[in-house]
């Protein structure tokens, strides 16, 4: 149901409580509870009572606003839109809240109308028992290359959600495999989002130790020998509220995610935050051209990072949770988002939606799909396909509609395909190499771009490099040629620990020596910061 009908329904209780009506006639509030108390088993009987309630007191606003709730969400448009503006004409702005939520609704009436007599190109294809189970299933992510996902499954025996993942082969997705410790725990995990290069995973952990609130955001990496241990990303990111539902940038530089923190604009509101020198930066609100008073869930910024696909019950929609879409038009800024349309979007909730790398298919979760298709549509727009559901939420995949798709991206891993087109005396920077601030202390989130250098060196036994430490100028000529010798000898002991023969490999500091940028500005001195690895022989 609508927020704004529970909020409703949450005021209407309120006053319940203390025998406190818009009416004082103790015949219809009589009347108006008795209806209540069924309304749930035996809505017939309950509106029953509403219209003898109403006939004792026509102008009854509690009445009106309930019998027009139930209507709404079973579809009965014509009769909710008749008692919303019965109970317009009689308050007479009585009550601006109940007011502001049954103009809210008569928008999302004559939405529904509209829509379901346009409906847009809808096949979702349930994914079938290599994924889905009589579990439930949510929350999936892509990698970059289309071929890992990896998603969510809540076990109802045990209460435990865990992480699961499956594989592209030949065009199947092979059967969904239980993600190792100490990913997954005896705790519950879920809400997840993988790196472009499938090493870097972000996902949600409620109730841990080490938590700063209710839920927590965490990140560990894949290594050789597999996850390692989840940490916490911390007071930077963490509040004591509710953090969860993570999606990175294809170029891992933003964190998008939701919360309920202070400060937003609604119940629970889509939040960023950007990578600054390896750390996380303190989180920015998406702003109102985004969140809205209601709910904001399930973000998703496509391969071409530049369309951004969410859930709300804020805006004007089918009802519940609805699925939209916007487009970055700055760096900050957004377009007005658009509704993905019937029978994407239902009277019911829809969210958690991702779109694959060439933007052509949508992957979701649902419980029904679709739950309220006339047969016309069901003939005309959306037919579902085999397997049939396998219980619970099931993902289902589907072709996007082409006027709400992200432009189509192609994957290129940049290191190991990039670096061996590269004659000897050419260089390339490793963007995603940090050191603590004034040290030579290698950050984790350096160990996957470190890991893909090994996996380069070790594809191509011939070739060998130089890396290269390079400076800013904040600090003496001196500190800053020591500085970058000393960064590039950890990089250095990297490699050869992870087996890179030392033999392969030179090291060198060039200080402040060799800008790529003007060091006036903190992005040109954050660009002159860097690692960079030549090639010395082929």
């Amino acid at each position: 149901m609508r927020k704004i009908v529970i909020l409703i329904l949450f005021v209407m209780a309120a006053t319940m409580v203390s025998a406190q009506y818009t009416v004082d006639n103790k015949k219809a509030v009589s009347e108006f509870e008795k209806g209540q108390s069924l309304l749930s088993s035996n809505p017939v009987k309950a509106f029953e009572h509403f219209e003898k309630a109403l006939k004792a007191e026509p102008s009854f606003a509690e009445v009106h606003l309930t019998m027009a709730a139930w209507l709404m969400d079973h579809d009965s448009l014509d009769l909710a839109e008749e008692h919303l503006r019965t109970f317009l004409r009689t308050d007479k702005g009585k009550h601006k809240r109940w007011g502001a939520g049954a103009e809210h609704d008569l928008k999302c009436i004559a939405f529904r109308r509209d829509a379901m007599a346009n409906p847009v190109s809808f096949t979702p294809v349930n994914m079938g028992p290599a994924i889905n189970s009589p579990d439930d299933e949510y929350l999936p992510t892509l990698t970059a290359d289309g071929r890992t996902l990896l998603f969510t499954r809540y076990n109802r025996p045990s209460m435990a959600e865990d992480f699961y993942y499956s594989r592209l082969i030949d065009g199947k997705w092979s059967k969904a495999v239980r993600m190792a410790e100490p990913l997954n725990s005896d705790d519950n995990e879920g809400a997840g989002c993988i790196s472009q290069d499938g090493r870097i995973l972000y996902f949600t952990a409620c109730g841990r130790p080490d938590g700063a609130g209710r839920c927590d955001l965490y990140i560990s990496y894949r290594k050789a020998g597999g996850w390692s241990q989840p940490q916490n990303l911390g007071p930077a990111v963490n509040t004591s509220g509710w953090e969860s539902q993570p999606c990175l940038s294809i170029d891992g530089q933003t964190l998008y995610f939701v919360s309920d923190r202070k400060d937003g604009y609604g119940g629970m509101d889509i939040w960023r935050s950007t990578l600054v020198e390896g750390r996380w930066s303190k989180p920015v609100n998406m702003g109102p051209g985004i969140n809205t008073k209601g709910d904001e869930k399930s973000p998703f910024i496509s391969f071409d990072n530049q369309t951004l696909y969410f859930s709300s019950n804020g805006y004007v929609g089918m009802g519940g949770m609805d699925l939209f879409v916007c487009r970055r038009t700055g760096d900050t800024t957004w377009s007005e988002p658009q509704n993905l349309g019937y029978p994407i979007n239902t009277r019911g909730d829809e969210s958690s939606l991702i779109v694959s790398p060439d933007g052509r298919t949508a992957i979701f979760s649902s419980a029904v799909v679709p739950t309220d298709l006339s047969p016309e549509t069901l003939k005309a727009t959306a037919k579902l396909s085999a397997p049939a559901p396998c219980g619970g939420l099931d993902l289902y995949s589907f072709a996007l509609p082409e006027t709400v798709r992200p432009e189509p991206v192609e994957y290129k891993e940049e290191i190991t395909e990039v670096a061996p087109e590269l004659k000897v005396g050419e260089s390339i920077t490793l963007k995603n190499v940090f050191f603590q601030t004034g040290k030579y202390t290698l950050l984790d989130i350096s160990i996957v771009e470190l890991d893909k250098v090994v996996e380069m060196m070790q594809r191509h036994p011939s070739m060998r490099i130089e890396l290269g430490g390079h400076t800013d100028n904040v600090g003496s000529e001196a500190s800053n040629q020591k500085l970058s010798e000393q960064r590039a000898k950890a990089v250095y002991d990297y490699l050869v620990q992870h087996g890179v023969p030392a033999e392969r490999l030179t090291y060198k500091g060039y200080g402040q020596s060799q800008p790529v940028a003007d060091n006036s500005t903190p992005e040109g001195r954050r660009q002159n910061r860097r690692t960079v690895f030549t090639i010395i022989a082929k």
